[in-house]
């Protein structure tokens, strides 16, 4: 069941993944996915107001997941110490490991694990203000409260957790093809160790394909989503998909160096990853293994609309927020 995932079996919420591109979200009703929902993100404020009346949605409490270059993901080891403490000691310390000053952000920190009695392994989720209040202030005025803000690449780190039990025994990462940028998320026996975005973008990808193959745009994500004419489209992406590989190979070159251990497997999300031959692609150039995240069958969901199943590799975000 489901429900295994929830903290609260009783909770209805909204999961809201808020990409560049689309909107995409699962509503929960009573500790069960009941409905889906997927919108382009041009009007924020209007699109909110049509989802909620069109799914005629009765809770107002949102959890959101986004990816933007103004939010990133640090791990590293820091020393141990109360958690009150810990947050204090962060924020003098955050010059060290973002690009941000530590007054322009909201930031939040995990353990995931204790190196030794002295030490831990954290995770560093930071925000830069502006983007968040931005955000925030567009529910707060549709009455939407927001309860949880979460990273795309921690929301997929949390699916391959709950979802792929190998993961729990072997180094493995998770490439989230986005449409603006991409990023990718490096875990060693589960927990994260890196998460970088690459330049690779599902955007430029189709930019190309127009030129080359004289199409408008809405035309190739029809082709894109539908079953047939992957190869020729494959065939068009090549050269793109090599830098894809050069990027993500440094990568795993800067954990190899780093740990003494390889990549084991890939786990691909977004758009292009239900494109037949990517992952072969990746697989071949990158020496992994290679699986698409689309495990939703773990969550005990039953949408078998064309619709859904058109775009059912980009909601996996949304799923990890559930979790």
């Amino acid at each position: 069941m489901f429900g295994k995932f929830i903290k609260d079996p009783s909770d209805s919420f909204v999961c809201i993944n808020l990409g560049n591109y689309y909107i995409k979200g699962l509503i929960v009703e009573n500790g069960i996915i009941t409905n889906y929902f997927i919108k382009e993100n041009k009007d924020l404020s209007a699109v909110l107001k049509e989802i909620w009346q069109q799914k005629k949605i009765a809770t107002n409490r949102v959890k959101l997941s986004v990816k933007n270059p103004s939010c990133l993901a640090r791990y590293f080891p820091f020393p141990k110490m109360e958690k009150k403490k810990l947050k204090q000691a962060l924020f003098y310390e955050l010059n060290k490991y973002i690009p941000f000053s530590p007054q322009d952000v909201y930031f939040d920190f995990h353990v995931l694990t204790e190196i030794n009695p002295k030490e831990i392994f954290l995770l560093l989720a930071v925000a830069k203000k502006d983007f968040i209040d931005k955000i925030l202030s567009i529910f707060d005025k549709e009455k939407l409260d927001v309860h949880e803000i979460s990273l795309d690449s921690i929301c997929l780190a949390n699916f391959v957790g709950a979802v792929c039990k190998e993961s729990k025994d072997i180094n493995s990462c998770v490439l989230d093809i986005g449409h603006s940028f991409s990023t990718l998320t490096i875990l060693k026996k589960e927990v994260p160790f890196l998460t970088r975005d690459l330049e690779f973008k599902t955007k430029d990808v189709f930019d190309v394909v127009s030129r080359v193959k004289n199409l408008p745009l809405l035309d190739i994500d029809k082709w894109v989503s539908s079953s047939g004419g992957h190869s020729e489209f494959l065939e068009v992406i090549r050269g793109s998909l090599s830098g894809l590989c050069k990027e993500a190979k440094s990568s795993f070159d800067y954990f190899e160096v780093n740990k003494g251990e390889r990549i084991e497997k890939m786990y691909i999300a977004g758009g292009l990853s239900s494109v037949a031959g990517v992952g072969d692609f990746l697989k071949e150039n990158l020496e992994v293994e290679v699986s698409v995240l689309d495990n939703l069958n773990s969550f005990n969901v039953s949408f078998s609309d064309d619709n859904f199943n058109q775009f059912k590799n980009g909601f996996t975000a949304a799923f990890g927020l559930t979790i």
